[in-house]
């Protein structure tokens, strides 16, 4: 199942509901004909959407919350106030990753299968609550996720929290599945660590 079959898909939280552009057109304003009848309108709508993502055995992949989506068949196009995703993985601890504001493309992958690619905008914060180890949260502008390879990156700054320290970085790729960050450098932002001083503490 992909994020284009939400509309018929979706489980809805609080009060969730969808327009149909049909009923939307019925109900908009006629008496201005010069309303640009280019005007971009979406083909489904919802408030308050929770969609979820299953594995071949019927576990869940993924959650994803939303305040409001609009989606755009013709363009394979949805576009996302306050997405949230909550990840799983099966050797690491699930992550909960949200945004202000967001969108999902279809792709293509190289072996020809559709792939759904959330682009992430505006204050995206990754946590991941690791027992034993504390909390990382992980801090940037921009941010493409890709679920099903559980995969991310981004090629702006990013900044990563922990119980050890702050580290610094001019962009990140992050395999979500095993863990395995790897952080880039440029000419104006190298890969810099703050070491908290407790961690230099005599125990």
């Amino acid at each position: 199942m992909t994020i284009k079959t939400i509309g018929v898909a979706l489980i809805t939280i609080a009060t969730a509901f969808l327009y149909w552009a049909a009923q939307e057109s019925q109900t908009s304003n006629h008496d201005d004909p010069g309303e640009d009848a280019a005007e971009r309108q979406p083909d489904v709508y919802g408030k308050e959407v929770e969609y979820h993502e299953l594995n071949p055995d019927g576990t869940l992949h993924y959650r994803l919350n939303a305040a409001r989506i609009e989606q755009y068949y013709e363009q394979s196009l949805t576009e996302l106030q306050a997405p949230q995703v909550h990840l799983l993985s099966a050797d690491q601890p699930p992550w909960d990753i949200e945004s202000k504001l967001g969108t999902i493309k279809q792709a293509t992958t190289r072996g020809g299968a559709k792939e759904d690619i959330v682009f992430l905008t505006d204050a995206v914060e990754m946590v991941q609550v690791r027992p034993g180890s504390g909390t990382m949260t992980v801090r940037s502008e921009v941010f493409q996720l890709f679920p099903d390879r559980q995969y991310a990156q981004t090629n702006q700054d990013v900044m990563i929290d922990t119980e050890v320290g702050r580290t610094v970085a001019a962009g990140m790729v992050a395999k979500l599945d095993t863990g395995i960050l790897t952080l880039s450098s440029d000419s104006t932002q190298r890969v810099h660590t703050i070491v908290l001083p407790e961690q230099f503490k005599d125990s």
